[in-house]
């Protein structure tokens, strides 16, 4: 007898199903358009010659059925000058690796910032002045308080920045508080603009390394990891900064990317908005002087904590360093983006074990003891 267990009904699974592939049909999209305006900013990028690609890519592709589109090579080509195979296409990503991968309906749930002095208690976060999760409010304590509570709590704060705890990404619907800058505001209006599922934080103080690229901002570090094999492995990390004095530090609202190398140092060239590669910060910061602080630790504690999430293989995570020299959580993304075009391919030299195990049906830990075994042979040989 066929028993499905740990399975949920018929129609909670096909009504699931659609929502998901719905939700992931729109990522793919968003991917393309986002793809083909890049592309439009660097004259197509690479640009390369359809035979080569056909040659050097499509062959890598073959085994699994699928036939990746050139765009996505001549736009993760175009930093290095030449096709590899390993990069991932972002529509295909969506749409095939990442449900492979990351559990899709727990993605809002367990990224909720209001749950993260829960889930991550060990991590440095930034002080929790107030929060509010489905409407309730808490104070920093985790007491549930009233309206009127928590409108005398903003009141007695120099500063704080509020930010969405579900619905969030880019920078959007942040707001910093400053009461030197902006004065008494209207705190019952502010509650009503954000109606439910919000955080208030203290404004952290970053460590002076980063404030001197761009003091406005906070400068942060994102770690994009992810799960194989029983291990967490540090696919690549960015340094975010802010340009112009804008309080924001993404890309997508001007700021700049630049990859860090293994030992804490950026690389020469930054990213910025419009796809160009640029030594300096506009502020006048070489990108290749600065060594990231606390580097190391932010990768350790990665690694640590990735492993109580095992519902995302995947995640991108955001950090600070505060002017002690001490990580600071900000959050992590359990649908990230990829870094692929400042860093390289998402799983590196592990790209083709993960795909035979997504594609292939091949098992995860015997996959990497045949390769362990074949490579052994090949030393002996």
């Amino acid at each position: 007898m066929k028993v499905k267990l740990n399975q949920a009904g018929r129609w909670e699974r096909i009504n699931r199903s659609i929502y998901q592939k719905v939700d992931l049909h729109m990522e793919a999209r968003k991917a393309r358009k986002a793809c083909r305006k890049q592309l439009g900013t660097i004259n197509g990028g690479l640009n390369g010659d359809m035979a080569l690609f056909r040659s050097q890519v499509a062959p890598f592709w073959q085994k699994y059925g699928i036939k990746p589109k050139k765009m996505w090579y001549d736009l993760y080509g175009y930093k290095d000058g030449h096709y590899d195979p390993r990069y991932i296409p972002e529509d295909l990503y969506w749409t095939k690796i990442y449900p492979a991968m990351n559990r899709i309906n727990f993605r809002q749930a367990y990224t909720d910032k209001a749950y993260y002095p829960h889930l991550f208690p060990e991590l440095r976060q930034p002080r929790m002045i107030l929060k509010n999760s489905n409407g309730c409010f808490f104070d920093e304590l985790g007491n549930m308080i009233d309206r009127s509570h928590a409108i005398s709590i903003l009141k007695a704060e120099k500063s704080f920045v509020v930010k969405p705890a579900i619905h969030s990404g880019e920078g959007v619907d942040i707001y910093f508080y400053d009461r030197d800058q902006h004065g008494i505001i209207d705190y019952q209006r502010l509650l009503d603009e954000y109606r439910s599922d919000f955080v208030v934080q203290e404004v952290v103080k970053q460590h002076h390394v980063l404030s001197s690229i761009h003091e406005h901002s906070l400068n942060t570090i994102r770690v994009i990891s992810f799960l194989f094999n029983q291990e967490v492995h540090i696919s690549s990390a960015i340094l975010r900064m802010g340009v112009g004095g804008s309080r924001l530090d993404n890309v997508s609202s001007g700021g700049l990317a630049c990859p860090i190398q293994p030992d804490g140092r950026l690389q020469e060239k930054a990213l910025n908005r419009a796809s160009e590669w640029v030594t300096e910060h506009p502020g006048g910061v070489r990108f290749a002087d600065v060594v990231v602080p606390s580097y190391d630790r932010v990768l350790e504690l990665v690694r640590q904590t990735h492993q109580k999430l095992p519902h995302f293989r995947v995640i991108g995570w955001d950090f600070a360093i505060d002017e002690d020299g001490v990580p600071v959580f900000i959050e992590y993304n359990g649908g990230p983006s990829l870094n692929q075009v400042s860093c390289g391919p998402l799983f590196g030299e592990l790209t083709e074990s993960i795909l035979d195990t997504i594609f292939l049906n091949q098992d995860e830990f015997n996959h990497q003891q045949i390769n362990q075994i074949d490579h052994e042979e090949r030393l002996i040989i």
